[in-house]
């Protein structure tokens, strides 16, 4: 049961390039998918580091960030001198963000001199060492993250022997990279869709084509099987023979490791085989005594004359060599030509076979069948001389192991 499941599904992908072919890029696709994923996530979880000395001149990078002093409503900076010399001002810190994705998680570092100290700070989470002012980002700020082409401000009151001018800047964090916002995984991604709609649709296609197909065959059938009782009719002792031929031939080349297109078609050229008879005169064919050689020389034509008749049959390919070459032997004294070995077709060795198990199996107008012994020794005896070997090989294992006996007795 499995077997055939396993069998269904994988069909498609066996009997149609553009199904397999979909399949395998919209896998390849996904993986590469997922890999493009995998690597986005390793890289938010990079941490980066930003320097900006005070004396750097082309701020290229994806960051920058500078310190001012702001200027009071009465167009002064906001600073002021204490009566020891010493200086209080506002310091406004900018951060812009240059880059193409979010901020996180950012730490800045700053140097001040050694022996300043903060009076008041906002935007931020602070700490300072000699030299050193520490800033995070502040959740009640809202400044946890600075977004791209954007920037956020923090500040703080710092007391200073001299008025400070300039600093040191080092920017720690990651940038969180936004699926939806980056292009390898659109361009994946689209890849992906693209490829599973191929597959959708030439799984589609396939079963449309199929279920199209399983029609043709169904009026084929039925076509081929008139024919044969046709055939098989004019001759009493020959009923269902053409039938039994396929059958036997269909389960001979599935014996053999045929695909399934292979069996139904020598299938078909089981059914038509004899089609040549219907054009040798019935006297001859249902005759019970000894054929002269004028009447078998007539009878020898049926191959010639199924051969003509299948000319223009073009829907099962080789059938008309199977019906041509089917009474040609293994060592070359067949006819109609003569050949020999491999020379004959498979499919018309194939037939040979079961039509000689056939002509065995049942009873004719000039002796009764054969038992099952006789039909074993037969083909052993045949075997390399009339038969092909492997064909033979095939049918004797098939007879052993029983598996022919539901077709014989129909």
């Amino acid at each position: 049961m499995k077997q055939v499941f396993f069998k269904r599904i994988f069909k498609p992908f066996k009997k149609n390039k553009l199904v397999l072919f979909s399949f395998i890029a919209t896998v390849l696709s996904v993986l590469v998918l997922s890999q493009v994923i995998f690597w986005i996530s390793l890289q938010n979880k990079i941490v980066i580091t930003y320097n900006q000395p005070r004396d750097l001149q082309d701020r290229t990078g994806d960051f920058d960030i500078f310190m001012e002093i702001p200027v009071r409503s009465d167009g002064q900076k906001n600073c002021w001198q204490l009566d020891d010399g010493s200086w209080g001002s506002q310091y406004d810190i900018h951060i812009n963000n240059k880059g193409k994705y979010p901020f996180v998680d950012w730490h800045l570092t700053m140097t001040v001199p050694p022996e300043s100290r903060i009076d008041s700070s906002w935007n931020g989470e602070y700490t300072q060492t000699p030299g050193f002012i520490y800033v995070k980002g502040d959740p009640s700020a809202l400044n946890l993250t600075v977004l791209p082409d954007d920037s956020i401000k923090i500040g703080y009151v710092l007391y200073t022997n001299d008025l400070m001018q300039s600093s040191d800047f080092v920017l720690t964090g990651r940038f969180l990279r936004n699926l939806w916002r980056d292009r390898i995984f659109l361009i994946t991604l689209g890849t992906v869709i693209l490829f599973t709609l191929v597959f959708i649709v030439s799984i589609i296609l396939y079963v449309f084509v199929q279920r199209q197909a399983e029609k043709d065959d169904e009026r084929v059938m039925s076509l081929l099987r008139l024919c044969a009782r046709f055939i098989d009719v004019r001759d009493e002792y020959t009923k269902m023979h053409s039938s039994h031929v396929a059958e036997y031939s269909k389960k001979i080349a599935e014996a053999l490791g045929y695909d399934e297109d292979f069996q139904k078609n020598i299938y078909y050229m089981g059914m038509m085989h004899d089609v040549g008879k219907v054009l040798i005169p019935r006297e001859i064919l249902c005759k019970t005594d000894r054929l002269t050689d004028e009447e078998w020389q007539e009878m020898k034509e049926h191959t010639t004359y199924g051969a003509e008749i299948l000319s223009g049959f073009r829907d099962v390919p080789g059938i008309q060599e199977a019906a041509f070459y089917h009474h040609e032997r293994w060592d070359g004294k067949g006819y109609v030509r003569g050949l020999q070995g491999k020379e004959i077709p498979i499919q018309a060795r194939i037939i040979c076979v079961a039509d000689s198990y056939d002509a065995m199996h049942t009873d004719r107008s000039y002796r009764a069948r054969l038992s099952d012994e006789l039909i074993l020794a037969e083909f052993e005896k045949g075997r390399g001389t009339q038969f092909d070997p492997e064909v033979v090989d095939a049918m004797i294992k098939l007879l052993k192991s029983n598996a022919l006996a539901k077709t014989s007795e129909n």
